[in-house]
């Protein structure tokens, strides 16, 4: 008996092993249900709802954040060298001519403005500055170098938005209390005025942003680039220069600190945002959107949020790349981790008073404007004070504090009896402690991931992980 005849279940061992059974010879052919059809399936779905889908769609915002995230993870993360070497930049810009910034204030604040504009060093390129608030009117001012003071028209944004796009809304309370602001000011009625503004005035700072950008193009349509600033914003006008050097205005750019998750991105408005002519021009343009936009102005909470949702449904993500050249704190609180202190820095944010922004006005003023672009790591000396890879290994500083405000980023250990061992504890976390703060009243012990110029702190002592920061600071040169 042959091998192809033996009958397998006589013989106990079951079917024919299908080695051993002759070959069809009917082509083998791919059916629906196969996994490689299942996943070519599953990939023109995709790319369909990617084609189909609105540009601000959940869906779609998901697949871009995961795939972003994916890539940062995979690629090295890009060199600024070039931030601060002597090639010739990749797009030249004539600042006064192709540079706007738009300073947003309100009839409450407006005595911020003209800090604003005195702490612009005397050298300062910015040649078109616009002042936009709930309000008309003027803002005196001591030009660095002039011999009198000067005068700058402030724009009323609100208004403008009220009367070109919400004309259906006059009943809305929003639009309410904007016009009892109004009231109260063309009576005079200063004491009201203000308390309408601490009562409302950041209801009324949400409908500024889309109607600020939209009487700026308006106004100056040839900008190559537009800087939207909160009346509290520095900017580092060398850094600045360098990176709006560095990109194309003709491609629509949306830069600044990243806040939020996913599914609305924006940039911190404190900390400065920066919008090629290509955005903005994106953004004005598309009238139907920006109607509904408006009228969305009236119930929003934060008005850089809702900029981002309108550059969203436009396809202008906001481009994260820099985002550590943007800084939402003043300079002294600011917190310098361990990817930031060899970074560019280009702002400066939430100074408690007027004259802490002509302080800082002064201590920057001697930065040359079209010089090397300051980084993280310079801000001791910008203060005075030696940094912390200068300071002796174990050396702590007795009544200040290098950690600032604790908040749930941080680690708090209670029950400390000493700085010794608070210093300990950040050695032992070495890889991620920056600096140390020790309350003695309180017994805690703070530890963090980052390290801040510092500010008296009577009762804490307070140090710096001097080893990492040193190693930090070598990579460039600091």
């Amino acid at each position: 008996m042959t091998a192809t005849s033996i009958d397998w279940n006589r013989v106990g061992m079951g079917p024919q092993p299908a080695r051993l059974r002759p070959r069809s010879r009917r082509k083998l052919r791919w059916l629906p249900g196969r996994p490689a059809v299942g996943l070519g399936l599953a990939a023109a779905v995709v790319l369909l709802l990617w084609a189909l889908l609105p540009y601000d769609n959940t869906l779609r915002l998901a697949v871009w954040w995961n795939a972003k995230r994916l890539r940062e993870a995979l690629l090295p993360a890009p060199s600024e060298r070039w931030a601060h070497d002597d090639a010739p930049p990749r797009h030249p810009l004539d600042v006064g001519r192709d540079v706007l910034v738009i300073v947003k204030t309100g009839y409450g604040t407006r005595d911020r403005v003209p800090a604003w504009l005195e702490a612009l060093p005397e050298a300062s390129r910015f040649r078109d500055i616009m002042v936009i608030a709930d309000s008309e009117g003027d803002v005196m001012f001591a030009a660095p170098g002039a011999p009198e003071e000067q005068k700058l028209h402030v724009y009323d944004a609100v208004g403008h938005s009220i009367r070109q796009h919400l004309a259906a809304f006059r009943g809305h309370p929003r639009v309410r209390k904007y016009q009892q602001l109004a009231e109260a000011i063309y009576r005079g009625d200063e004491a009201l005025a203000l308390q309408h503004c601490r009562a409302f005035g950041w209801e009324l700072d949400a409908m500024k942003f889309l109607s600020g950008l939209e009487m700026a193009y308006q106004k100056y349509p040839d900008k190559q680039w537009y800087l939207l600033v909160d009346d509290d914003t520095y900017l580092v006008q060398p850094t600045l220069f360098r990176l709006l050097q560095h990109l194309d205005p003709r491609r629509p750019r949306y830069l600044g600190n990243p806040v939020g998750d996913f599914r609305a991105r924006f940039a911190h408005g404190g900390s400065g945002i920066a919008l090629s002519r290509a955005a903005v021009a994106r953004l004005v343009g598309d009238r139907r959107g920006l109607a509904a936009l408006h009228a969305a102005s009236l119930d929003e909470t934060w008005g850089d949020r809702l900029l981002a949702r309108a550059l969203l449904r436009l396809g202008v993500h906001l481009d994260e790349t820099y985002a550590r050249w943007f800084n939402g704190e003043p300079p002294a609180l600011a917190r310098v981790r361990a990817d930031r202190v060899c970074a560019p820095l280009a702002s400066f944010h939430k100074f408690p008073s007027p004259d802490a922004m002509r302080d800082v006005g002064r201590r920057f003023r001697d930065l040359p404007v079209d010089g090397e672009a300051l980084v993280w790591g310079r801000l001791w000396e910008m203060h005075g004070r030696p940094a912390p890879w200068a300071v002796p290994d174990g050396e702590a500083a007795d009544g200040w504090d290098y950690v600032g405000l604790p908040d749930e980023s941080m680690l708090t250990l209670g029950g400390v009896g000493a700085a010794a061992a608070c210093r300990r504890h950040c050695e032992r976390r070495s890889r991620a402690c920056m600096a140390w703060s020790w309350d003695a009243a309180a017994g805690l012990c703070h530890v963090s991931a980052w390290m801040t110029v510092g500010e008296p702190a009577p009762g804490k002592v307070s140090g710096v992980n001097v080893p990492r920061a040193k190693r930090l600071a070598a990579e460039c040169g600091l």
